[in-house]
């Protein structure tokens, strides 16, 4: 058997240049019968003892076909073992046609998934060819995918791998004839029952035979110059990331709305569907209807809320645009309200611990670590029982630095709290008034002055913060 050293040699440069082949790895191969999958799977073949890696084929059979179902399977089989190559197979019955591509496609990739902890593999290769990537490429066009999706199918993405990218239909099942090598045909893939198929069957002839017959090509060339523009603006996009970050954690990241807002439109895309990614650990299923949810938010007034794929959030907050995992507009596990009836050292309310102390003095140092967590009262311009509780309507006091009463609602317009926060911010009250807003201000009818004879702290701390801190001095012993 004499091997077709041009379609090798082709198959060969494209593997290196995309890097897609390395000695020692294992590859999965996804062997269904079909041309692309058979040319795939010899060329992987004839080149393995050069590159010294090894193979494993594998078969999903849905038993969708009937009889050819069981042919198809008969031919993997035979195919491997004449070359001694590994097979897998795996024979599953999907019971709803309901949604059927993307059912078969889950159980495929699942199942690859699984093979390549199993068996310790490196790579999975597919059988991708160009037209495979026009197809793609029309098909997130239509999505909204911008410059990720117009790029088509990568050569290598994570352990996946296509090495066909670079052969055409016809090459492919040149290659196999000429090397006298049968495969299975799978007539479904003639019916326009599908997005894709349909894309195929009647999109791509009818432009082929009115406006471009080389459309396959040019669609494959421009996937490559769209593969470029994607990574550089990816880029670009990630430096101005930085510099519009004002902080992030892992679920969480907060963006200045002024940079934002002055930064190119189309590097605010590519910035919202990096976070995006970062946060659900995938990019898929970012399109452009999503850009334009939260670009719709940016310049509205107030606060605003949206919700992207995967339980992405997307709060925008004052001067602040905010991406989280956590839905913080939910209703929370809250305490109606707590009766203190006498001074105590410590109480807990929610998930909060509560300090108490009575002081003859304020601290003389007490500027270098108290925080806005930290209240110091006039025991007696005050009295027990206090309450512990939330925002109710109609609530008033009079900040610290003001005589007159203020609403509760314009305080927090005005001091910028988030409106997704107010109702967790704790107050203190004695029976006739708020004497804290804890985190916040203090009523100007309980300060402190050189008069002052018994003073009231009042702290309130994260009880998973004192959490983590003694976990870190276990971890230090």
């Amino acid at each position: 058997m004499k091997k077709n050293l041009n379609f090798l040699e082709e198959f060969e440069e494209y593997a290196i240049r995309n890097r897609l082949l390395k000695s020692g790895e294992k590859i999965l191969v996804g062997f269904s019968g079909g041309s692309d999958s058979t040319a795939l799977l010899l060329a992987l073949w004839h080149l393995k003892s050069k590159y010294g890696y090894s193979l494993i084929a594998a078969h999903v059979n849905y038993n969708l076909r009937g009889e050819d179902s069981i042919k198809d399977e008969e031919f993997v089989k035979e195919f491997c073992f004449k070359r001694n190559i590994s097979l897998v197979i795996h024979n599953i019955k999907i019971d709803t046609k309901s949604n059927l591509e993307n059912q078969a496609r889950e159980i495929r990739f699942t199942y690859f998934n699984k093979l390549i902890n199993l068996y310790n593999a490196q790579k999975i290769a597919l059988g991708h060819n160009k037209e495979d990537q026009a197809e793609t490429i029309i098909y997130r066009m239509f999505r909204g995918s911008g410059y990720t999706g117009m790029k088509g199918i990568s050569p290598k993405s994570g352990t996946l791998i296509h090495p066909l990218l670079c052969f055409s239909r016809n090459e492919i099942t040149e290659y196999l004839s000429q090397e006298d090598i049968q495969w299975r045909e799978d007539l479904s893939n003639k019916e326009s029952t599908f997005t894709r198929n349909k894309i195929r069957n009647e999109m791509l002839p009818w432009i082929t035979k009115n406006l471009n017959p080389k459309v396959i090509n040019k669609l494959y060339n421009a996937s490559e110059i769209f593969s470029e523009t994607d990574y550089i603006l990816h880029e670009m996009a990630k430096r101005r990331l930085l510099t519009a970050q004002i902080k992030h954690t892992k679920n969480e990241y907060r963006f200045s709305l002024s940079v934002i807002k002055k930064t190119l439109p189309v590097l605010r895309f590519y910035i919202y569907k990096e976070v995006y990614s970062r946060l659900n650990n995938n990019e898929k299923d970012f399109y452009h209807n999503n850009y334009e949810e939260i670009e719709a938010i940016l310049n509205s007034d107030g606060s605003k809320r949206i919700t992207l794929p995967h339980d992405i959030y997307v709060f925008k907050e004052y001067n602040e645009l905010i991406f989280t995992d956590k839905d913080y507009s939910k209703g929370f596990d809250i305490e109606n309200s707590k009766e203190i009836t006498s001074l105590r050292n410590r109480l807990t309310f929610e998930d909060c611990r509560i300090i108490m102390k009575k002081l003859k003095k304020l601290p003389q140092k007490r500027y270098l670590y108290e925080d806005r967590y930290t209240a110091y009262i006039d025991l007696d311009k005050t009295s027990f029982p206090l309450i512990i509780r939330h925002r109710q309507p109609g609530d008033k006091f009079s900040p610290l630095g003001m005589i007159h009463t203020k609403k509760l609602k314009d305080f927090f317009i005005d001091e910028k709290v988030p409106k997704f926060e107010r109702d967790k911010v704790l107050l203190f009250c004695d029976n006739e008034k708020i004497i804290w807003v804890a985190g916040h201000r203090i009523d100007n009818r309980v300060s402190t002055s050189s008069e002052t004879k018994n003073i009231l702290m009042l702290k309130v701390e994260k009880m998973a913060i004192k959490k983590a801190r003694a976990a870190e001095r276990i971890k230090k012993r």
